[in-house]
């Protein structure tokens, strides 16, 4: 049996040791005959021997006399298939030298964060010491549970799997006799057809809880009915029943059935990837991998993308060795994964946990940073999707710009910021509408009267063809900072064909963006052309919101606009037109953003608010917020 978590708050690791740990371990001190083992966090790991050094005391004792076992992992509860050899390494032995050092007991087993699992682990596994790892039963073939230990090998490395029980929860019983009596159950019924039994009648079956499993369990004290039963001599059906750690039970001769696991992902996050922020329902096994999920939503594949990025230029740095070990630290505790995805209740989209993440990596990229640090802009296939993005590394700020749309789709300020281009989009089951583009920096639309109508309205109004178009190189210049792209698209009803040429002009403290626009049909061309920009509020949350400030000016006077107001109302009012500057601030970072269009323009904008299932609630609720800034010229 064992217990885990995922939660990463200081908040949450002292609610959680008073409501579980605390009384978990005064327990299983005065319940000897009950083996567990832990999964920590790292910083959980340490806030706990910190400020609570007398559990240490309780359970480096109770690891002594072979009843606690600690499982290790990367401390900073990292995705692992999704890092770099190097970085899996570093986290798992900074973790298991943590534990060694509090108890006296390097680990030899791990758990993974949402049993996100690839066979390439099996080599990292080895090289670390880690003997056995524990996964969800949804990644095993039916074939292959026999409640026995699964051996995988792979270029001549092997590591154990122990197989958790996703169906026997504790949880779905009244009490432990019945829980015990499906145990049994379950057990035989995987015995009738299986020849293993003949030399191994010993099975193993791994439970896990989570913390308010592990929370209502002890206030029912449904351990100590478990307990009770199974050393009463009035309930021999028991007999073969007995308690132990995944070691205990390794040290015994024991088979290893043979099987090989390609990849896989925990089923409670596989039933929220075949669409997006909708759950599915479930198949028995787990049809679905980490990777999936990263196409599915595009904001955890751009963190992710920015992670390995920044793992490269740390790994590849060969300057002052204490900033690169602080760099490196930044950098894993970057790679969280309650960044990227969830495992419980629905996908964790709150924007909180992602931008803390780009917050630590440009931290460690500014620690690479001296005196001596050159600008650049690079081209190379930044996000793997077969087409090269262009990586402006600059004095002030960091951005990605990308082929689709020809816009920003990362732009990170020399401020621990985070990333203001972290967008989300509006989908029809949350916000009652589909965007049909991917928002960015620089997002081009060409939109028809009736279109444009409703976008100023912040209703559907198509998607403006050009957000929706991969751009072509037409020149790329790195040492004079020039990218000039081009598309070229069928649009509005007429179907009239529009070459849109878009030149990048990259300095230190920001962009000039200049547009050519050519109708190459013979007919007049009469549409609306819109410039968007769209910035994701980096601080965002819905008890303490900071809105962005914004001023517009023209040649007769300087406006600050109450955002609160409708854009579309002071559109037809006059008061948005024949702009020469708009600016907008981030309040609570102090940063603003200007454009400053050559030819006098209209402008509109519209903050967007987006409600998305989260971790600790199964409604709705407000997660991430996106400041919609637009110049029109009509």
């Amino acid at each position: 049996m064992s217990v885990s978590s995922y939660l990463e708050t200081t908040e949450s690791f002292e609610t959680d040791y008073q409501a579980v740990y605390k009384t978990i371990a005064k327990f299983l001190y005065s319940h000897s005959q009950l083996p567990f083992t832990f999964s920590f966090l790292g910083n959980q790991f340490l806030y706990i021997k910190k400020k609570h050094p007398e559990f240490f005391v309780l359970l480096k004792e109770m690891i002594d006399r072979k009843q606690v076992e600690i499982l290790g992992g990367g401390f900073y509860n990292p995705v692992m298939p999704l890092l770099y050899p190097v970085d899996r390494n570093g986290q798992i032995e900074m973790f298991s030298s943590e534990i060694r050092d509090a108890t006296g007991k390097r680990p030899r087993g791990i758990s993974l964060f949402a049993d996100c699992w690839d066979s390439s682990l099996i080599s990292n596994l080895c090289t670390t010491g880690m003997e056995y790892v524990l996964l969800e039963e949804s990644l095993i073939p039916n074939n292959k549970i026999k409640y026995l230990p699964l051996n995988m090998a792979e270029l001549g490395k092997s590591v154990e799997i122990f197989v958790v029980s996703n169906k026997l929860n504790p949880e779905n019983y009244n009490s432990a006799d019945k829980f015990l009596t499906e145990l049994l159950n379950v057990v035989e019924k995987s015995e009738k057809k299986d020849t293993y039994v003949q030399f191994f009648p010993d099975r193993i079956v791994n439970i896990r809880f989570t913390h308010s499993q592990m929370e209502k369990l002890l206030e029912s004290k449904w351990f100590e009915d478990l307990i009770s039963i199974l050393e009463s001599n009035d309930n021999q059906k028991y007999d073969r029943i007995k308690l132990a750690t995944p070691s205990t039970y390794r040290k015994k001769d024991k088979i290893c059935v043979p099987c090989f696991i390609s990849h896989g992902i925990q089923s409670d996050v596989s039933k929220w990837i075949k669409r997006p922020f909708i759950e599915s329902e479930t198949k028995e096994k787990s049809q679905f991998t980490v990777y999936d999920f990263l196409e599915t939503y595009p904001q955890s594949k751009d963190l992710y993308n920015r992670n390995l990025y920044v793992s490269m230029l740390v790994n590849q740095f060969k300057g002052d060795r204490i900033k690169k070990r602080t760099a490196r630290e930044k950098l894993w505790e970057a790679q969280s994964g309650i960044g990227f995805l969830c495992t419980s209740k629905g996908v964790f989209s709150n924007s909180i946990s992602r931008q803390k993440a780009y917050k630590n990596l440009m931290e460690a990229e500014k620690l690479l940073r001296d005196s001596k640090y050159k600008e650049s802009i690079s081209s190379f296939d930044y996000d793997g999707d077969g087409f090269n993005e262009y990586i402006c590394r600059m004095q002030n700020y960091i951005s990605c710009i990308n082929l689709l749309s020809g816009s920003i789709q990362d732009l990170e300020i020399i401020k621990n910021t985070g990333n203001y281009a972290d967008n989300f989009n509006r989908v029809m089951e949350y916000d009652g509408v589909d965007d049909g583009y991917k928002r960015g920096i620089f997002i081009d639309h060409i939109f028809t009267e009736q279109q444009f109508s409703k976008y100023l309205n912040n209703e559907p109004a198509g998607d403006g063809v050009f957000s929706k178009v991969n751009y072509t190189e037409t020149k790329f210049n790195n040492k004079h900072f020039e990218i000039i792209l081009s598309a070229k698209a069928n649009c509005l009803p007429s179907k009239q064909m529009i070459l849109l040429k878009k030149k990048y002009v990259i300095n230190s403290t920001g962009m000039y963006v200049q547009y050519i626009i050519k109708n190459e049909s013979e007919k007049p061309l009469k549409a609306k052309f819109v410039v968007e920009s769209n910035f994701a509020h980096t601080n965002f949350n819905i008890d303490d919101l900071y809105y962005y400030n914004l001023e517009v000016a023209n040649e007769n006077e300087k406006l600050t606009i109450d955002t609160n107001e409708s854009a579309a109302d002071k559109f037809l009012n006059g008061e948005l037109n024949n702009i020469e500057v708009v600016r907008l601030t981030d309040q609570k970072n102090g940063i603003s953003f200007c454009f400053e269009p050559n030819e006098d323009c209209s402008y509109c904008y519209n903050p967007i608010y987006f409600n998305r299932p989260i971790f600790s609630s199964t409604e709705p609720d407000s997660v991430s917020m996106t400041f919609v800034s637009s110049l029109l010229w009509i």
